[in-house]
């Protein structure tokens, strides 16, 4: 009895934090109804007249915007606190998916996504921060993959099932219909984060300056002179990601269908799958990397994501792309519990939304860049991305043969 009380500690503990179970509840409302539409976003855009060029240029547009608004978003929550920033920019969310479900022009779809994004960006770094300030600093790998499996993983089996099921019966009208349940989720979700509890100390909330852009980038240019040794690295890594996300983030759907030709509800049943097998993996992963490191589980992952992606170049149907997914999970089981913490562990609690604005703006630029390139290749050949891919998971080796772990962990 005692030794699975312990073993249960680190749930008891996350479950009893006040700001971790607001946050829960809020992403399982999110995990029932975004995956409804957004495993299928690119290929709604695509039939509402976009081309795959275009398809990419959104994405790299997108990512701009996202990184400009991150500056100020960080240094707000850093200066004036992350409550506020969560509860109006959730409220205001739910505007633009409103516009997205109304239209019928990807012109349109553009512009609602750039107001979402902008809206996202702001708010996005005061979220990132009071999730981590929140977390138990002895078991945040551990923590982390539990609330993401809790909130996110188990109920968008759900969701994503259901999805493929709505767009393989009512087709643009049933991806529609996803997107005002969406809309609805924002508003509920921003009532209930308005009990949320703010994490920024008094002392560390100072008044606006009276030219708060120049604060914003003096602010940022000293979080960059600041970010060294391992920050350094993990921005690499940052950078890394963002080269695949631009590369292949909008067509991994239109290859599935269009290429590979699988059916829209087995494209749902895919995601589905995925999440049931990495949820209790991944717990495991984030549990082990408290014990023994973060590093040393993620070195080899990289090499497991290679050969995954050359398996769904050359999938033919549902069981090679499902070999490839089952493949990626593994690695991503041990990858990203480890990182999360890692990122936590190296910085301290003052400057984690800034951080978070760098960590975006590093992704940004180099995923703007390759979304744009992305979509000029998938136009020329549908394969041409996914081998960039397969090269880009080789440069991660290098990175983490070097990157250390650090001597002491911050609060």
């Amino acid at each position: 009895m005692r030794d699975l009380r312990s073993r249960l500690s680190p749930f008891i503990q996350t479950l009893k934090n006040r700001n971790l179970s607001i946050l829960l509840i809020t992403w399982v409302l999110f995990s029932l109804t975004r995956p409804l539409f957004y495993q299928f976003e690119s290929d709604y855009v695509n039939r509402l007249g976009a081309s795959p060029e275009i398809i990419g240029l959104m994405g790299s547009s997108v990512v701009l915007v996202s990184m400009l608004i991150q500056i100020p978003g960080g240094y707000l929550a850093d200066k004036r606190g992350r409550k506020n920033l969560i509860v109006w920019g959730t409220f205001f969310l739910a505007f633009p998916n409103f516009v997205k479900a109304l239209t019928g022009s990807w012109r349109v779809y553009f512009l609602a996504s750039i107001l979402a994004t902008l809206i996202n960006s702001l708010y996005s770094p005061a979220l990132h921060a009071l999730f981590q300030d929140s977390l138990p600093k002895d078991a945040r790998g551990f923590s982390s993959s539990l609330i993401d499996g809790i909130s996110w993983v188990i109920p968008s089996v759900f969701s994503l099932f259901f999805g493929g099921y709505l767009y393989e019966r009512y087709g643009l009208h049933g991806l529609k219909m996803s997107l005002f349940l969406i809309s609805i989720s924002y508003l509920v979700s921003g009532v209930l984060r308005c009990a949320l509890t703010e994490t920024l100390v008094k002392s560390e909330v100072n008044k606006p300056d009276i030219y708060p852009f120049r604060e914003f980038f003096s602010s940022l240019k000293r979080v960059f002179e600041w970010a060294y040794r391992s920050i350094g690295y993990l921005l690499m890594i940052e950078a890394l990601f963002g080269i695949i996300r631009g590369l292949v983030g909008s067509f991994w759907v239109l290859y599935a269908l269009r290429v590979i030709g699988i059916k829209k509800i087995e494209y749902g049943a895919l995601q589905a799958i995925y999440n049931i097998v990495y949820f209790p993996l991944s717990l495991y992963g984030g549990r082990l990397s408290d014990k023994r490191g973060r590093i040393r589980q993620m070195r080899y992952v990289p090499l497991l994501w290679a050969v995954s992606n050359l398996i769904f170049i050359k999938a033919t149907g549902f069981s090679m792309i499902l070999l490839s997914y089952l493949i990626s999970l593994l690695g991503e089981a041990f990858w990203w519990p480890a990182l999360d913490a890692l990122w936590i562990d190296v910085v301290p609690r003052s400057k984690r939304a800034r951080i978070s604005s760098v960590r975006s703006i590093v992704f940004g630029i180099s995923s703007s860049i390759a979304s744009a390139m992305g979509g000029l290749l998938y136009a020329r050949s549908p394969a041409y991305p996914f081998f960039f891919v397969v090269v880009v998971d080789l440069l991660f080796t290098p990175v983490m043969l070097v990157i250390r772990e650090p001597k002491e962990r911050e609060e």
